[in-house]
């Protein structure tokens, strides 16, 4: 089996229409018509012999806010942390962005607009493979007119590649993993600190600066490069320029007023005398700190009593606290732009999650700067917080699927201590959703410390319409009753520990039939990074939930399992994905039953690297595939396209011992409200197998609803089936897509879909 699961490095993937990007010119918000349109969910056919080719998609639907403004880059993925630089990587003139967010990985945006308005594409998280620690820089460091690559190695060293591409064309390669200085001393960069790189003496070098916990600068100036081509620093002080950053309030009553942590400098002529100033970022300061270079191009002259506390003048940054400033021209009016990522620090590691990447355009000039405050999030993407974790189901009833999203604590909740649920509603078609958020708290409350909200969505009680269970941080379930209906759910909070269930911290659960008694039965993943089997004892309208095994199977990660059961090869039985903190997703395919799983690992099956990987599937573009999704650590969600779906053999790929012809033909009428008739149509050399052949019938949960078994011999087969409507307990089936396929086992299988419309 071939499994692809994204583009190579640096190859954006073409999505099936026209990127939308990030422009920062004001835009015209798009009018949406609502459609009650049908959305495909399940596979077409048998999944073992298939490749399997999942690229990642940033655009590939409409997704709007609640104030009806389309989201540039939806899908990134959210942003927490951003350390970001602005760099001409191309060499075409403009600036390109990049930002790291996740650990040791670097997210490249290439600018595909102008020197005046830029235009940012996504495109990849793991630019050149480059290994990223907390920090990252771009700076001509060997002064061969390219950009060479500094990052964190852990720890506190500077890990530093050498560009030995072209103009355009970059190409890093490691040259050492620690700098040292002249006499062999180790370069040590205090934690969470990051360092600058700046000509401070106009000899057209770069001068290496550390910004120290105790709030004072190092200076390291380089003097040339080695026999390696590794620069050479001649260590010159610890306190430079007698400057010392103190800043913050005290938090209790013991405190000393004025305090230092980590931080981040930047050296930038913000005056235009062609010296460079110093901003500085703290983890103490809810602003940041300016001071003005009063010498010149040659002696720097820093006066330490001088410090503006509070910058921008006119409009300061008030955040969290340890601001990361940076400047380009993005505009293209001949001064600089301000751009400040926002880490938190002692203000709150909470209240910037979301909104942490400030744009302030310069309206004044080289001389004098203006900065006017243009957004709070310039790559304009889905971001709820943090660990974020996503469900989509029909959840009115209009045949297409819906998005709910809910995070680890919602930053509008009361002192931020409670979780919150997302709603979008899907108002697109089958091949082109469109989701439009109506709700930032679709539950309408709020609990002190009712966090990281786990939602499970399933008919719980048997009455045909979808129910909720939430795990939460505590371990416990809270159960949600649909006393309305499948068209218009009303959901009444019944239970806050849910049959007394608790498997420790964050309780993640997900639901389907573990033992072919045809009710739901639970897995459960938790912070240890185990699943908890919790059986179903009762019956499909009067379940009974039974804790059975905290360490189902033996199967863990190391911390933060989040299953997912979905049938991704259509065999009838449910497979596991499982999603953890920081090893992605698994797959654990089930070779056994539906009345007895046996979950295996297939190592064959990779995605890159998200941190805290909620995964679920669902054929979002209606081509008979499964599309993957997760909620991630950046407080956002990813989408990666099923691209290819091909061939149909046995699982173990074997070939026919003898030809095989079949035929499933559309079942007539389609749509239906009562009755259809599905016809098909084989032929074989050869008797078939003792175990004969089946039509087998799926909801768009991947749920079994009917199944007609056959036996066959040698020639020409016709057969129709009528189906009813009813399910096999001959209860009525709700109106939805449902899925019929046709399997010979260890010989061929194909599937078709329906519409019941009652």
């Amino acid at each position: 089996m071939k499994y692809n699961a994204s583009p190579r490095p640096e190859q954006a993937t073409a999505p099936k229409r026209p990127l939308r990007s990030l422009n920062i010119r004001p835009g015209i918000s798009r009018k949406v018509v609502p459609l009650i349109l049908v959305l495909a969910i399940l596979l077409s056919a048998n999944l073992a012999a298939q490749s399997w080719d999942f690229q990642r998609q940033i655009d590939p639907f409409l997704i709007v806010d609640e104030n009806g403004q389309t989201f540039a880059l939806p899908l990134t993925g959210g942003m927490s942390r951003p350390v970001h630089q602005f760099v001409d990587i191309d060499d075409d003139g403009d600036f390109d962005l990049f930002v790291q967010d996740r650990a040791s990985l670097l997210t490249f945006f290439r600018n595909i607009g102008s020197t005046t308005t830029c235009q940012f594409e996504w495109v990849t998280d793991q630019y050149q493979n480059l290994v990223v620690g907390e920090w990252f820089k771009f700076a001509d460091i060997d002064s061969d007119g390219d950009y060479d690559f500094m990052a964190e190695n852990f720890p506190g060293a500077i890990r530093y590649y050498r560009n030995i591409g072209a103009p355009g064309a970059a190409d890093f390669v490691i040259a050492t993993d620690s700098l040292r200085d002249e006499a062999g001393n180790f370069i040590s960069v205090d934690p969470l600190s990051i360092p600058e790189w700046a000509d401070i003496d106009c000899d057209n070098d770069l001068d290496l600066f550390l910004g120290r916990l105790t709030g004072e600068i190092t200076l390291y100036r380089l003097t040339g490069l080695d026999g390696a081509g590794l620069p050479r620093y001649q260590f010159v002080s610890d306190r430079w320029e007698d400057i010392v950053i103190l800043t913050g309030g005290k938090r209790s009553p013991k405190e000393e007023e004025n305090r230092h942590g980590a931080n981040s400098l930047t050296f930038v002529d913000l005056d235009g005398d062609t010296d460079n100033d110093l901003i500085w970022g703290d983890f103490f300061a809810l602003s940041m700190i300016h001071m003005v270079n009063n010498g010149n191009c040659q002696t720097a002259d820093f006066d330490p009593n001088n410090i503006i506390q509070e910058y921008p003048p006119n409009n300061p940054i008030l955040t969290g606290g340890y601001n990361v400033p940076r400047f380009a021209d993005i505009d293209g009016d001949s001064d600089l732009d301000m751009f400040v990522g926002v880490l938190g620090g002692q203000g709150s590691f909470l209240a910037d999650l979301a909104d942490n990447f400030y744009y302030y355009r310069n309206e004044g000039s080289p001389t004098a700067p203006n900065f006017v405050l243009q957004t709070r999030q310039f790559v304009s993407s889905i971001d709820i917080g943090r660990n974020t974790q996503a469900a989509l189901v029909d959840i009115d009833g209009d045949l297409d699927l819906d998005l709910f999203l809910a995070n680890e604590e919602d930053l509008s909740a009361p002192d931020r201590s409670n979780s919150r649920i997302y709603f979008f509603e899907n108002q697109g078609s089958p091949t082109q959703p469109e989701f439009h958020l109506i709700t930032r708290n679709y539950l309408e409350y709020d609990k002190r410390f009712d966090l990281n909200y786990s939602p499970a969505f399933a008919d719980i009680d048997g009455d045909q319409d979808l129910d909720l269970i939430l795990g939460k941080w505590n371990g416990k379930f809270t159960f949600y009753r649909n006393d309305g209906s499948a068209q218009q759910p009303q959901f009444t909070r019944i239970d806050e520990n849910y049959f007394g269930l608790d498997v420790g911290n964050n309780s993640h659960p997900a639901l389907a039939d573990l033992d072919g008694d045809n009710d739901l039965d639970m897995l459960v993943g938790e912070a240890n990074g185990n699943l908890n089997f919790i059986r179903n004892d009762g019956a499909v309208s009067v379940p009974d939930f039974v804790l059975v095994d905290q360490n189902y199977a033996g199967i863990q990660v190391e911390r933060y399992s989040a299953p997912i059961l979905f049938d991704i090869d259509s065999d009838g039985d449910v497979d596991l994905f499982l999603g953890s903190d920081t090893s992605g997703v698994l797959f654990y395919r089930n070779t056994g039953n539906p009345q007895s799983p046996q979950f295996t690992l297939e190592t064959g099956f990779q995605l890159p690297l998200h941190l805290r990987s909620d995964p679920f599937f669902a054929d979002i573009d209606s081509d008979g595939d499964p599309d993957f999704f997760a909620g991630v650590s950046g407080g956002g969600i990813v989408f990666y396209q099923n691209r290819e779906l091909t061939g149909i053999a046995d699982r173990d790929g074997e070939t026919p011992a003898f030809p095989v012809a079949i035929r499933l033909l559309s079942n007539y009428p389609n749509p239906f409200n009562g009755t259809t008739l599905i016809e098909f149509e084989l032929e074989t050399s050869s008797q078939l197998s003792r175990s004969g052949y089946s039509l087998t019938l799926y909801n768009t949960l991947g749920q079994q609803v009917r199944r007609w078994n056959f036996s066959g011999n040698p020639g020409v087969q016709r057969r129709v089936v009528r189906w009813d409507g009813r399910d096999s307990q001959n209860r009525p089936a709700p109106s939805g897509i449902y899925f019929y396929r046709l399997h010979l086992p260890g010989i061929a299988s194909q599937s078709a879909k329906m519409l019941l419309a009652r």
